[in-house]
């Protein structure tokens, strides 16, 4: 089945049955051409479970004789590590590019398997020294105490669907590509991209390891750490600011994009570079 995602792709929706000791490691892939815009596939791809959060990386192959499309190997791993130990209904949606979504529904209940509420906020727990930056410039990391009053973000969501906005933050919806997305301003004095977590228990987020950051000059894959007091921070901001050429005086907007059908799982973080 093929659905419309939000930049226009088409998606192709499935789902796959898993039973123990049956199930062989390749899995048929139906309804995924062996061509996306008349180019071949992409030899790796990335297998993401909503379900729980975890991500692999996974080889894509085709039957040349029927052309059909398998994942190749790995997932025996990937039972394991969604510990699925009875039959289990396996519902996929491929973004058309290279990225596979899976929720997980039980046999006997059919209903979804979701992660537990200390799950959809923990991603990857981490000592407060072992959060280095990707690039490794960046002052010491601050102690939790030093994270105290960031919660209080301009774009909070009040209780009942209000929000209640500073003028400042209004005047920087208008640089969103869509202002029904969760957005918060960064403070460039601090050293980390911390995402306030009001705003990402409002709108109910949930991150995978590896998020895809954008700005007006391309794409980057940028790493999601959770410390011990559960503040969750995007890292290689500093790669961001340099690029960009971000100066004194500058603004930085985040706008975070969710994942089709999968409401609060992040996959974008726009950035959005407003000169003062």
């Amino acid at each position: 089945m093929k659905t419309q995602g939000s930049n226009g792709d088409l998606s192709q929706k499935f789902f796959r049955v898993y039973i123990p000791n049956v199930t062989e490691d390749n899995m048929n892939l139906p309804f995924v051409s062996n061509m996306i815009s008349g180019t071949p596939l992409p030899r790796k791809v990335t297998v993401r479970s909503v379900s729980s959060g975890n991500t692999w990386r996974m080889e894509m192959t085709t039957n040349r004789e029927s052309d059909t499309v398998f994942l190749r190997d790995g997932w025996k791993k990937i039972f394991k590590d969604e510990n699925l130990i009875e039959p289990i209904f396996l519902v996929f949606e491929f973004d058309g590019s290279r990225v596979f979504h899976f929720c997980v529904y039980e046999h006997s209940s059919m209903c979804k398997r979701m992660r537990s509420h200390i799950e959809q906020e923990v991603i990857e727990v981490e000592s407060d020294e072992e959060c280095e930056d990707d690039d490794g410039d960046d002052v010491t990391v601050e102690d939790e105490e030093s994270t105290k009053g960031s919660d209080e973000w301009p774009g909070r969501k009040e209780r009942g669907g209000t929000s209640r906005k500073t003028d400042s933050h209004d005047k920087l919806d208008e640089y969103l590509d869509d202002e029904l997305n969760p957005s918060f301003p960064v403070d460039l004095t601090q050293p980390r991209l911390r995402i306030p977590s009001i705003l990402i228990k409002d709108y109910n987020l949930t991150f995978s390891n590896l998020v895809i950051v954008r700005d007006k000059i391309g794409k980057m894959k940028r790493r999601i750490s959770v410390w011990k007091n559960r503040s969750v921070y995007l890292n290689g901001l500093s790669s961001v600011i340099r690029r960009n050429h971000v100066k004194p005086g500058d603004k930085m907007l985040c706008e975070l994009r969710m994942v089709d059908g999968y409401h609060g799982l992040v996959h974008e973080i726009k950035v959005h570079i407003i000169k003062g």
